[in-house]
């Protein structure tokens, strides 16, 4: 029986394509970094609350900013505790204006970041500052402490924002 010799060439062609497939799909990914991956995410999702003389405890606009953080930020992330968006999207109205929450693989890369060391990255990669905050957001003094203020409804600090009883 005579074999073609273009015949058995294809057949390699192909079996050599799939099996390099394979192994580009498991090879490793590589590690996100803060400049082309977190940043981003964090301007988007994080940077209304966190960011200098906001309501959040900490800032998340630099790399210098959330790098002593990241563990806390894989912790909170992981457990989805942050950013708080306790709606649950899998019933009812699943789409909402300023959603906030994360989506799967954004939290997948936030953990693979701390995971991975949380490396800088180029700074070249490093997305252009978010010049835009929300309107109305409040914005703590530099004489209160880094801590929840509840009462930004009112005209007194100490005052609670609900009303008072005549």
């Amino acid at each position: 029986m005579r074999v073609f010799p273009g015949v058995f060439s294809t057949a390699l062609s192909v079996a050599l394509s799939v099996a390099g497939v394979a192994q580009a799909a498991d090879a490793p990914k590589p590690t996100p970094t803060f400049t082309k991956d977190i940043a981003p995410i964090f301007q988007a999702k994080c940077e209304s609350c966190h960011r200098p003389d906001n309501m959040a405890p900490m800032s998340l606009v630099s790399y210098e900013d959330a790098r002593p953080w990241a563990k806390s930020i894989a912790s909170r992330v992981g457990g989805r505790q942050m950013p708080p968006w306790h709606i649950d999207k899998t019933i009812g109205i699943q789409k909402f204006k300023n959603d906030r929450s994360l989506d799967d693989d954004q939290i997948a890369t936030i953990l693979a970041w701390v995971a991975g060391g949380a490396p800088k990255g180029d700074p070249r990669d490093m997305p252009p500052p978010n010049r835009s905050s929300p309107k109305n957001a409040p914005s703590r003094s530099d004489s209160e402490p880094k801590s929840m203020n509840w009462s930004v409804c009112s005209d007194e600090p100490s005052t609670p924002a609900w009303p008072k009883r005549s």
